[in-house]
């Protein structure tokens, strides 16, 4: 049978459009990181719920090696980087394995009101909802920490990662719970955008508990002034009033804010990763 040419042209166009959206399917396949899952968690404490993205060492499934735990958060945007990087350095020797505990949000549409809300401990007017610092420590205590234990092969050591707001947070985490983790890498916290209620914190403590804890902090050069100089504030402060079993340490990048968050992690990985 002879087909018209209309009918031809008919017909390349529906091969055209079934050939393309097979592309695009193909395009569009969700992309997997190695050695990771995901679990959703409802927070009495926050009253949300949290997506947690967990990366696993190599060999995790054939062995039965505990491992430490480092808790990311702002995990929507800093889980891949810190997986990737974790995985690379973990074939050194000086930087072991560990598993990587990611926090997140299932709405990530919210995600910059809800890190207000979870990671700065007070009340500021130019962030709405913030404030619940409290709230989202009890969900790491109580909580999340636990379920991690039970569900997976960890030590006792503990590692958290911050940076910026969530860089406040650590600084919230070290200030009124010490004994939580072991390790403290905070990168960048906000110091300059919670009315100077850290720095205020910081001072009304007379001297922190004798824990052993190493704490790597740091900021970039090109970061805005108002932010560099509350922070050298802060860490002048804060390394009168460590414990000699605080080891602190105190890195400047010269980088932006954002720029400078991938080389802090591996400096600050680095940092309490060693033994003495």
């Amino acid at each position: 049978m002879k087909l018209k040419k209309t009918q031809i042209a008919v017909l390349s166009c529906m091969v055209l459009m079934l050939f393309g959206q097979s592309t695009l399917s193909a395009q569009t396949k969700p992309v997997q990181l190695a050695n990771t899952e995901q679990f959703t968690i409802k927070s009495s404490s926050v009253d949300d719920d949290f997506e947690i993205s967990v990366s696993l060492p190599f060999g995790y499934a054939q062995s039965e090696t505990t491992y430490k735990v480092l808790y990311i958060l702002d995990a929507n945007v800093t889980f891949g980087m810190a997986h990737d990087i974790q995985t690379l350095i973990s074939f050194e020797p000086e930087n072991p394995p560990m598993i990587i505990v990611g926090i997140g949000y299932k709405d990530f549409g919210n995600w910059i009101q809800k890190r207000a809300r979870d990671y700065m401990p007070s009340k500021v007017i130019s962030a709405p909802g913030s404030g619940g610092a409290d709230k989202f420590m009890a969900f790491l205590e109580k909580e999340l920490i636990p379920k991690v234990k039970e569900k997976y092969r960890t030590t006792e050591e503990k590692i958290i990662y911050g940076h910026s707001t969530a860089g406040l947070f650590g600084l919230y985490a070290l200030m009124t719970k010490p004994e939580m983790f072991d390790g403290y890498i905070i990168t960048s916290p906000s110091v300059d955008e919670d009315n100077g209620y850290a720095l205020s914190q910081l001072n009304s403590i007379e001297s922190f508990p004798n824990k052993s804890a190493r704490v790597f902090t740091s900021y970039g050069t090109k970061e805005k002034q108002t932010f560099a100089d509350a922070y050298k504030a802060f860490i002048k402060v804060l390394k009168n009033k460590a414990a000699q079993d605080i080891v602190l340490k105190s890195q400047k990048f010269d980088a932006s804010h954002m720029a400078s968050m991938a080389p802090a992690f591996v400096a600050g990985l680095q940092f309490v990763n060693k033994s003495n």
